[in-house]
């Protein structure tokens, strides 16, 4: 117990350094090669996701001069602060007119001679690339383009975007929209912290009164209790010992400790005061008490560690560290539930305060009368089964898996709306990259190379609907205009491959410039396409690649090679990634299982009869998400591996004591309806708290958590109807392979009521 109290010390005061994490390139998948590819692809040109853009509508229209001075007022300042790049916009771009003397940058909007503003206005229009980009098509509103640093810490990223949306809001009076990044962050991050508080709440107040519920004392509540929390304040000190930080993932941690732990807690719990009914010492219950469910606690922690330790089969790290540290808190709360709970047990006064309540609701007869019905039902509980798995499979065929940016916020959530303000009015917020490779090095901008980027480009455009095109296209464009004084008319591309040459020839030596070098690398052997497009989710976005795919192969393209990559696309992969990361899991769950199975029972049939029980449920709720439209995401993939693990939790407790009344000499019928009644309420009432502690997952603001407390907590209860009906007729039928007779249930009911 010193030993328990010293580091219950050291880890409660390591929680204050405990950090929190959203960080969206968390979520990539690691080791793979297109996370390789991006983040080489990163390094050569830049990142494509460290921006906020700031929307500005107005409905008179954008060419005011008042108005365009307060957005230049606001573009001064925000260039000013720390951390910040570059700041893009109308009023701050400028047209560069390549002479003899080098580059000299005229405005496209002249704010000191407001009266050119219809010319100016025309200019624009005439260039192609501002409008989507930093105009809106009805000239009605305006984007500014803030680049900042890379992979800024917590607090300069807080502080970054708190200057931002001040200055904004000081200097602009007309309607705003900011999105980007550090914005998406700090919303996930604030939700994050709230909802880590909340879950940590409503699961003790839940746990709380079903224990008082149960025992109806307050050492009956408080001392389960204290080995749940203790459990918990263990997991989030190593969390915080070994450097983890909360993210969205962790919030669901507190949620399962609570009520996985209390699992073990009232197996033991229960079954000593059993024993102290039965007569024995204090000392002696305790002990018989972990003979008969301290082996099948045992093994449950085990299953469901394991089943908590496959998620690392996924290539998702904020999913791996989940059932990293996830599968220590079991492992934590099954070590306090031997030790810590049996010292409480044997040092209480007054056992009786242990006295389970709920006998009052008369459950015995309930499951008396349900295991008859059960045994004397076989084939029908078989046709009814074959039929929700028929209902299920063709549900499951309906599965789909999508993504969207921003997917797991509500619609009228302000993030989401700001986002949704620059799909309607500009190209959208959603990137795409694309690498340009040369065939022959440095030739990507050779005649024959650009006759192939204009196909691709006009592909891109007009059939991929990528707007806000940057690419060497649009570099030749605009440094073809400006080494003609910047005229309008000299935006396009050479006529022919003399002109191509000597363009090429006169842009080599400005190659080493920054803006140059974001769309071009130096050798001319690789460049880069960049834009946005409207996000309209991972499937619709597939089936553009697969079309995409389909152009460059009908092409044959003998110039350049293509590849798209990018944040966006590496989100989009994680998705397609989890089919089979779910599948391995799932696979190494269900091996676990079989292997402890055998280890017990030595028995193939054995195994089977435990399998079958637990995967119908979870076909089940993979029925029901295609048959209810649920797609299927990174986050929500992970139900199956967790419910799965925790589900067969009462099988082992059920088929446990099966063995240990077998072992008493008691035929399997009367040994299972035994079974059925001492391990029953049981295991019902850690189903009823389990699938209820999951549920308040269900008032989260982020979709997917909302689901995977949905789902897990149908799939708990859809296990447990197949353990207490459909596992007593398989054991039965498997392994007593013999006739049920009426008359022998009867007389083995009279004989255990007795």
């Amino acid at each position: 117990m010193l030993v328990l109290l010293g580091i219950t010390v050291w880890l409660a005061y390591s929680i204050k350094d405990t950090t929190f994490d959203y960080n969206f390139e968390h979520f990539f998948p690691v080791e793979s090669d297109e996370a390789s590819f991006y983040y080489d692809f990163r390094d050569r040109f830049g990142s494509d996701n460290e921006f906020i853009l700031i929307g500005i509508h107005r409905e008179q229209g954008i060419f005011d001069g008042k108005f365009l001075s307060d957005v230049d007022s606001l573009c001064r300042t925000l260039k000013s602060f720390e951390n910040v790049r570059s700041v893009t916009s109308l009023t701050t771009l400028k047209m560069p007119i390549v002479n003899s003397f080098g580059i000299i940058e005229v405005p496209i909007i002249n704010l000191n001679n407001l009266e050119n503003l219809q010319v100016d206005s025309t200019k624009i229009a005439k260039t192609g690339n501002l409008v989507g980009s930093l105009i809106s098509t009805d000239s009605k509103s305006i984007a500014i383009y803030v680049r900042h640093d890379d992979l800024l810490e917590k607090s300069k990223s807080d502080s970054l975007l708190q200057n931002i949306e001040n200055s904004t809001f000081e200097i602009i009076k007309e309607k705003t929209y900011i999105t980007g990044k550090l914005k998406s962050e700090r919303a996930y991050l604030d939700k994050t912290k709230f909802e880590l508080l909340l879950f940590m709440s409503l699961s003790f107040v839940l746990v709380t009164l079903f224990l008082w519920f149960t025992f109806r004392n307050f050492w009956g509540v408080m001392v389960p209790l204290t080995v749940v929390l203790l459990a918990i304040i263990w997991t989030i000190g190593i969390m915080a010992v070994t450097g983890k930080s909360i993210d969205i993932m962790i919030i669901l941690m507190p949620c399962i400790l609570f009520v996985v732990g209390m699992s073990d807690v009232i197996h033991i719990t229960s079954q000593f005061y059993e024993k102290i009914e039965e007569g024995y010492e204090k000392a002696v219950a305790i002990r018989l008490s972990l003979e008969e469910v301290g082996f099948a606690t045992f093994l449950t922690c085990i299953s469901t560690s394991v089943a908590f330790l496959t998620l690392n089969t996924t290539s998702i790290q904020p999913i791996r560290d989940f059932g990293t540290y996830t599968a220590i808190g079991v492992v934590v709360a099954y070590i306090l539930s031997i030790t810590l709970l049996p010292f409480i047990l044997i040092h209480v006064k007054n056992p009786d305060q242990f006295k389970v309540h709920i006998r009052q609701v008369k459950w015995d007869r309930f499951l008396r009368k349900l295991i008859k019905v059960v045994l004397r039902n076989p084939r029908k509980i078989v046709v009814g089964s074959l039929v929700m798995i028929a209902f299920a499979g063709v549900g499951i065929n309906r599965i789909e898996i999508n993504n969207s940016v921003l997917d797991d916020l509500d619609e009228n959530d302000p993030i989401k709306q700001d986002f949704r303000f620059f799909d309607a009015n500009f190209s959208g917020v959603r990137g795409f990259e694309m690498s340009i490779t040369s065939k022959q090095d440095g030739e990507i901008l050779s005649w024959e190379s650009i006759q192939e980027f204009i196909k691709l480009e006009e592909y891109l455009n007009t059939e991929y609907h990528v707007g806000a095109i940057v690419s060497p296209l649009g570099l030749l464009r605009g440094f073809n205009q400006a080494t003609h004084d910047g005229d309008p008319d000299w935006y396009r591309l050479p006529i022919n491959q003399q002109e191509n040459e000597l363009l090429v020839t006169q842009l080599k030596p400005w190659t080493k410039r920054k803006e140059v070098k974001q769309l071009l690398r130096e050798d001319l052997s690789e460049a880069r396409i960049s834009g946005r497009i409207r996000d309209k989710g991972s499937k619709a976005v597939d089936v553009r690649n697969v079309n995409l795919e389909k152009f460059i192969v009908e092409q044959k393209f003998q110039h350049i090679t293509t590849r798209i990559t990018g944040s966006s696309d590496l989100i989009d992969k994680s998705n397609e990634y989890l089919t089979d990361n779910m599948l391995q899991g799932l696979s190494l769950d269900i091996f676990a299982l079989m292997l402890i199975i055998a280890i017990i029972f030595r028995s193939w049939r054995m195994m089977l009869i435990s399998i079958l029980p637990n995967i119908i449920p979870l076909a089940m709720i993979a029925g029901l998400m295609g048959w209810a439209n649920i797609e299927m995401k990174v986050t929500i993939s992970i139900i199956f591996s967790i419910a799965f693990g925790i589900a067969v939790d009462d099988t082992l407790h059920l088929l446990s004591r099966l063995k240990v009344e077998l072992n008493k000499g008691f035929k399997l019928q009367k040994a299972l309806m035994i079974t059925y009644l001492s391990t029953g309420k049981a295991m019902i009432l850690t189903a009823m708290v389990i699938a209820a502690g999951f549920s308040t997952l269900m008032l989260s603001n982020f979709k997917s958590t909302f689901y995977v407390g949905l789902l897990i907590s149908l799939t708990l209860l859809f296990a447990l109807i197949a353990e207490l009906i459909l596992m007593p007729v398989l054991l039965m039928w498997i392994y007593g392979r013999k006739k049920l007779d009426n008359n022998t249930i009867a007389k083995d009911d009279e004989d255990i009521s007795t």
